[in-house]
């Protein structure tokens, strides 16, 4: 929690001295390579964006502040949407209604809002700020809404044909409002940091958490702690490369100026400390091994969680990597959704150890699993005599499930494709394995050299 708090005083947008300064003390504790990547530079069909700053912003109503814009660690470093364009006007009320945004689910908090590529400019807000509940015709005890007619299809209360949801209306007066926000675009650089834990293969395993969102701490400070977590853990074949980075752009800029021609998987981290049970996102190639044994890690743990298809709840930086084009699977992990999301709920006060720590152990267990892996081939045919090699059990079942494991071994499919069906452990079926493996029944294919991508870059 250390790191997450004090990096949680950064100002951490796309690029900028906040960020910059988020990732030194970062660099401090573990190490990192530095890429940097000029405004204006393309990459890939996206472009670099020119760094934000903001001397000033308000709003005014008959001279007197009603919005203030100060960067703080309280909600007001929020209030002003991200990446807005400078501007100094009068508007009417509904101009300005058009740019304050506020959150539903939690009215009395302020959204991060932003518009990284789009020009546009907004304040964000209380909810209350801007709309306050119409007087109902149930308060005061003038009636009491009969439960049985409670509509559960709209979620209403319909009272002889009446609605008595809240109703709200303007708590903003009709008029003139100054807006100004002293804003400036200018030429910047971005900057990634790579950490590097080299191992015996050269092929790589990218592991991604972004670090920008100002006064956003489960997003994605907790992913940024995880990977910080993982550095003293990791030993493994392949080569391991932790990078932080601004969501999206970070990713993509990576991919489109460094050579990835050697990796073989992609985990994108993100908000992972909130208390909800584990999200695994799947690869968009539904049928890649990244996929089995990522449930069979979780399978392995005892890991309570939820799966969905690729972006299917959220995406980050496994997006860029997934396409077919490119070739290499990705996978993002997270605890989304979860109530503070992007709104000035999200502090550390919300953040969950137990939660990161076991983030990680999914992590490693992936990684362990999938250098284990390896496609098995028969050296005979016909029924297994399972009692030959001490393989045979009391339990009924257990035995067809070998049964099936040996007439799954068909040369194409890896072993981590073969038992997440059956709902067995790898450790289990790889032991299962072995025994025959020892007996010279199968052989191992050659599965180290990876699957290289379609599209590589190089430096």
């Amino acid at each position: 929690m250390k790191h997450i708090n004090e990096l949680y005083k950064y100002n951490r947008q796309l690029l900028g001295e906040g960020y910059n300064k988020a990732l030194s003390y970062i660099s401090q504790i573990i190490g990192l390579d530095i890429i940097d990547i000029p405004s204006g530079t393309n990459v890939g069909d996206w472009i670099v964006p020119d760094e934000w700053v903001v001397k000033d912003a308000w709003v005014k109503f008959k001279g007197k502040k009603i919005i203030d814009y100060k960067w703080d660690l309280l909600e007001n470093g929020l209030s002003l949407m991200v990446y807005s364009e400078p501007i100094n006007k009068v508007v009417n009320l509904k101009e300005l209604n058009n740019h304050l945004f506020y959150s539903e689910d939690n009215p009395k908090s302020i959204p991060y809002q932003f518009s990284f590529y789009d020009k546009n400019w907004g304040f964000c807000v209380p909810k209350e700020l801007v709309l306050r509940k119409k007087p109902s015709a149930c308060e005061g005890g003038t009636c009491v809404p009969d439960l049985k007619k409670i509509d559960p299809e709209v979620g209403k209360i319909q009272i002889e044909g009446q609605d008595y949801s809240p109703k709200y209306e303007s708590a903003l007066e009709e008029g003139d409002y100054e807006v100004f926000i002293d804003s400036q675009f200018k030429k910047g650089t971005l900057k990634i940091g790579v950490h590097t834990i080299k191992g015996k293969s050269d092929r790589e395993i990218l592991i991604f958490a972004h670090l920008d969102h100002p006064l956003q701490a489960n997003d994605n400070l907790s992913g940024v702690q995880c990977l910080i977590d993982l550095v003293k853990q990791i030993k493994c074949e392949h080569t391991i490369k932790l990078i932080f980075c601004p969501e999206t752009i970070g990713s993509i800029a990576y991919a489109e100026t460094q050579d990835i021609s050697k990796v073989d998987f992609v985990i994108a981290v993100d908000a992972v400390g909130n208390d909800n049970t584990l999200l695994i996102q799947k690869s968009f190639d539904k049928f890649s091994r990244l996929n089995y044994v990522v449930h069979l890690a979780v399978h392995e743990l005892g890991v309570s969680y939820r799966k969905g298809d690729f972006r299917a709840l959220i995406g980050s930086d496994e997006y860029y990597f997934n396409d077919p084009l490119v070739g290499i699977p990705g996978i993002m992990l997270s605890r989304y959704p979860y109530k503070e999301y992007h709104t000035s709920l999200d502090t550390p006060k919300i953040i969950k150890e137990d939660k990161i720590k076991e983030t990680a152990d999914v992590i490693l267990k992936t990684i362990g699993i999938y250098e284990k892996d390896y496609i098995p081939v028969r050296k005979t045919k016909g029924v297994l005599m399972r009692s030959k090699y001490g393989l045979n059990t009391i339990h009924k079942y257990l035995n067809r499930d070998l049964d099936y494991i040996w007439y799954d071994i068909d040369g194409k499919k890896w072993l981590s494709e073969i038992c997440l069906p059956l709902g067995l452990t790898f450790d289990y079926a790889y032991k299962f394995l072995s025994k025959l493996e020892e007996n010279g029944i199968i052989i191992r294919s050659d599965n180290r050299k990876g699957r290289k991508p379609k599209i590589t870059r190089k430096k």
